[in-house]
């Protein structure tokens, strides 16, 4: 018998018999509810892109890790508010160890990770570059953690958009200076992300998105102050244009951004959504270059091509 994965509203996954056993919510639908869905890609692929800009201006005012805890630190705060006035259901305290541990990784390891790889000097384009390696090293630990299956087709997809990212931001890839320290934090950025989705769907099943997302968040904070204030001295500038940028990265990135992904994964399998990251860092430059004036090559614009095609193939692939 043929087992189809699909996707809860927390992110875990669970498996149905056949395609008739599946909540109708998982499955691809059309008409007016497919335009929403076509809207809802475009705007997490853009509002996490717009994620790695808004950490480049804000390291402009703050050091990494300080940047982080006061983003964890605001999204934290606003979403445990929220989920205290409308009376969600608080985590049983069994389950806090687990999304402290899962928050730690996915939020507060890949973050502060990225803000340190940028400081650094590494470009905002590179360093979603190296994120966008996130759907192949997520589906390798996956697959003998979870038992979960990718098909062939898929990882064609997947493949052939990692090509693409490549090639897109192979432009701006200098290993002088400390961009060497700069990519191996990125690289534990990475594996922050990576590994914490697959310790979430594992040990985090039925995680409420508002408190649990809160304790996520908050834990993160608390983590990324030990370093902001030991190592930094908790370095922050608080100017008239440092505000909107860490409220659109508390907010926007955090809030907005893990929403709109928990939105995608309640509807699609998680291979086909993980596949967008790869037209986050095209996107990036793209903004990069609109924004800040960073340069966009002839390759950037050949890999947003070969990305695309590789994102919609994961993307339709059943198997």
């Amino acid at each position: 018998m043929r087992v189809k994965e699909t996707v809860t509203s927390d992110g875990t996954g669970v498996s149905y018999p056949d395609r008739s056993a599946a909540p109708a919510e998982g499955r691809l639908r059309g008409g007016r509810g497919g335009g929403r869905d076509v809207v809802a890609r475009l705007a997490l692929v853009v509002v996490w892109s717009s994620g790695f800009l808004s950490g480049k201006l804000g390291l402009r005012h703050s050091s990494p890790y300080t940047f982080a805890a006061l983003r964890f630190a605001v999204a934290g705060g606003l979403l445990l508010a929220i989920g205290l006035m409308t009376r969600q259901k608080v985590p049983e305290r069994r389950q806090l160890g687990h999304l402290a541990v899962a928050g730690l990784l996915v939020q507060g390891v890949q973050f502060s990770s990225i803000y340190v790889g940028m400081e650094r000097g590494v470009p905002s384009g590179s360093a979603a570059l190296v994120i966008a390696l996130y759907p192949l090293v997520a589906s390798l630990v996956a697959v003998p953690v979870l038992h979960e299956r990718v098909s062939r087709g898929q990882y064609f997809g997947l493949s052939l958009g990692l090509g693409g990212v490549v090639l897109a931001v192979s432009e701006g890839l200098t290993l002088g200076g400390g961009h060497l320290l700069g990519f191996a934090f990125l690289v534990l950025g990475l594996l922050g992300i990576a590994l914490g989705t697959v310790y979430q769907r594992r040990f985090c099943v039925g995680m409420e998105p508002v408190m649990g997302n809160a304790v996520q968040l908050v834990a993160a904070a608390l983590a990324a102050l030990v370093p902001a204030f030991l190592v930094e001295g908790f370095d922050v500038t608080f100017t008239a244009g440092y505000w909107p940028v860490l409220l659109w990265a508390a907010l926007v990135n955090s809030v907005v951004g893990v929403g709109l992904l928990y939105h995608l994964l309640r509807r699609h399998g998680t291979s086909q959504v993980s596949s967008l990251f790869y037209l986050v860092p095209m996107v990036t430059a793209g903004l990069a270059a609109l924004l800040l004036g960073q340069h966009l090559g002839p390759l950037t614009l050949g890999g947003l091509v070969l990305a695309t095609a590789g994102t919609l193939l994961a993307s339709r692939v059943r198997d």
